[in-house]
């Protein structure tokens, strides 16, 4: 596990988010645990209109069943009411137990109640079954995690886009040790003054919840850690036309809001939510505002937005959801030229009733990927915030059944989601490469290398560009199988042989001076008058303590800060570009073999070093984009 359990000898270890922030409020504590695990699990069937209890609402919770009977909780009372007769069973396999082996509810094994959730219902309904711990008095009430739909609540009706979107990089935004540990160190940087900029992007509810930037995911709430959660963008009833974050999330449960999508006709659902269109979902604009991000210092770290509308695609019509969000990563589809089939599966509702649309993909493939253990991305089963899993020996048949089912289920999401990134990139660039069918020995060859960029619509690579490396690995094969690494080669620690490795900069390696890399580097103004790259994206590198400072002058008459700038390196859309290589054919006569290689990462690991977390850079993988291979017969 990524996360560092902490406590006291009084209190016990937490390891993972809790359920709401640890903060004094009015609510009972116990009623927050009891809503959120009705929302998570029942309420999907449990609606108004419906056959069945409404479980959607405090009022509706302890009032009458549909027929006007007696309603599931009776305060005071928990072996008396309904609702935890139904929930209630033997978690520990004791034996001997007077609990049944299985619960009534809920249907599905992996979400059975953990012993924290059946006590905290008991608890709940013993004392009362109040909402508050005491009547309201003046004032509003406090914003919290409760009062903004799970993603989890949205899985009940629809189940395709939850199961895309859980394996994507918009639920895995927060996750990202890589990220935490970034966010941690451009606060330490920058003495704490660049606030929540990295954050308001990664968890916009996070941030709108009073969460800072420098909250440990440890502490964060589960909502929290939802990242970009489907109200992130199923909310946003107007155009939001600003970059850099700061999304407002509108907060209310699902049945208390609109929830906006691309259909202009929506279909109105008996207990359902209100619905609307708004196509603005549909437009690049609407993807711009967190994927075009400039610096408190007006430097621009990420252009994938202002890319594509000076690109190609943009001429043509082409969107970012063309490409991201079809059935093929990186090939423009339009909408309707998708399969079709039910935009939403709602329970008790004849599907015969519901309209086909063209579906969307909510993986959203990019270049990153999780680097946690298989039990902690995409879904993690509630028992195991309350055990240590890794415990084995400690866990009941029913805990050791249901992680192995999780480890099966998050492995399959975690593949479909690497077929996807592979796919993307596959779609990315082609190799070509120019050299002499034959030589003679001594012979020094030319052998031309271009690379050609597939995508319309940015540039290669994109995003966060000072990180992602996009490179030409050149090697050839004498007779004897001997390899010979011309450009492109790694030092021990993994990096490229620039000014970023850690043996060039010692002077143990020389440096690749033919390196073709696309990678952007961050370039700041040192105090001697000259320039150097450097990693983390702070402006003034050399003082013991920097604190990011609005510019004295204006960065758009500069188009940058005077300082601190992006040597931009990658690729225009639909542009070539290449180097010629020299080699010498001087091991003998024989068959020599020349490979050439595009490679991504989509981080480097000088950058794990910088931001402390060297243990993980083992996880990172480079990717073959494509591949040449080819003979030279030297006489």
């Amino acid at each position: 596990m990524l996360a560092v359990a902490h406590g006291t000898a009084s209190s016990p270890a937490r390891a993972t988010p809790p359920i709401v922030r640890n903060e004094h409020h009015a609510f009972d504590p116990d009623w927050i645990e009891v809503w959120w695990t009705l929302r998570q699990k029942c309420r999907g069937c449990h609606r108004p209109g419906t056959e069945r209890h409404d479980l959607t609402s405090y009022a509706a919770l302890l009032g009458g069943g549909p027929d006007g009977d007696m309603p599931v909780v009776i305060p005071g009372s928990p072996e008396e009411s309904l609702l935890f007769e139904q929930v209630l069973w033997n978690h520990a396999s004791t034996p001997d137990s007077p609990h049944p082996d299985m619960p009534s509810m809920p249907p599905d094994r992996m979400e059975w109640l953990s012993a924290g959730q059946l006590e905290a219902f008991e608890r709940w309904i013993r004392n009362g079954a109040r909402q508050y711990r005491r009547p309201p008095v003046a004032g509003c009430e406090p914003l919290l995690e409760i009062h903004f739909p799970s993603a989890k609540e949205c899985a009940a009706c629809h189940p395709r886009q939850y199961e895309q979107w859980s394996r994507s990089m918009h639920a895995y935004a927060q996750h990202s040790p890589v990220f935490e540990a970034f966010t941690l160190t451009m606060i330490e940087r920058t003495g704490g003054t660049i606030g929540t900029f990295c954050t308001r992007c990664h968890t916009p509810i996070g941030v709108s919840l009073g969460e800072t930037g420098s909250t440990r995911n440890v502490c964060r709430s589960r909502l929290s850690m939802e990242g970009i959660t489907c109200v992130v963008c199923h909310r946003m009833a107007q155009p939001y036309y600003k970059s850099s974050g700061r999304i407002p999330v509108t907060p209310g449960q699902v049945d208390q809001g609109c929830l906006y999508g691309p259909f202009v006709d929506p279909v109105p659902v008996p207990g359902g939510h209100a619905a609307g269109g708004n196509e603005y979902l549909l437009k690049s604009e609407f993807c711009g505002s967190c994927h075009d991000v400039t610096s408190p210092q007006g430097v621009r770290l990420e252009e994938a937005f202002s890319e594509w509308q000076n690109s190609p695609a943009a001429k043509e019509g082409h969107t970012c959801q063309h490409c991201h969000m079809g059935p093929i990563q990186g090939v423009p589809i339009a909408r309707l030229q998708r399969p079709w089939g039910k935009a939403a599966v709602v329970p008790g509702i004849d599907p015969a009733s519901l309209p086909d649309r063209p579906l969307s993909d909510h993986t959203f493939a990019g270049p990153d990927y999780s680097l946690l253990p298989d039990t902690e991305f995409p879904h993690k089963l509630d028992w195991m915030y309350e055990q240590d899993y890794r415990d084995t020996a400690r866990l009941s048949p029913h805990q050791r059944e249901t992680l192995t089912r999780l480890r099966i289920r998050n492995r399959s999401q975690l593949e479909r989601a690497r077929f996807k990134r592979y796919e993307l990139l596959r779609n990315a660039a082609r190799l070509h490469v120019d050299h002499p069918d034959c030589a003679s020995t001594g012979d020094r060859i030319r052998i031309r290398v271009d690379v050609e960029s597939l995508f319309a619509g940015h540039n290669l690579p994109t995003g966060f560009t000072a990180e992602r490396q996009v490179w030409v690995e050149l090697a050839i094969i004498d007779p004897l199988g001997r390899l010979e690494i011309i450009s492109g080669g790694l030092d021990r620690n993994g990096d490229l042989l620039d000014e970023h490795s850690h043996e060039v900069e010692a002077g143990h390696l020389h440096a690749d001076h033919r390196l073709l890399n696309f990678q952007s580097k961050f370039v700041s103004l040192t105090a001697q008058g000259t320039e150097r790259t450097v990693i983390i994206p702070v402006n003034r590198h050399l003082a013991p303590l920097n604190v990011i400072r609005p510019p004295t002058t204006p960065a758009q008459s500069f188009g940058r800060p005077p300082i601190f700038r992006v040597a931009k390196s990658s690729l225009p859309p639909l542009q070539t570009a290449g180097r010629t290589y020299h080699a010498r054919m001087n091991c003998g006569p024989g068959r020599y073999t020349i490979r050439v290689r595009l490679n991504f990462r989509n981080l480097p690991p000088a950058l794990f070093d910088k931001i402390g977390i060297p243990h993980l850079k083992h996880l990172l993988e480079t990717v073959v984009i494509d591949e040449y291979a080819g003979h030279v017969e030297v006489k």
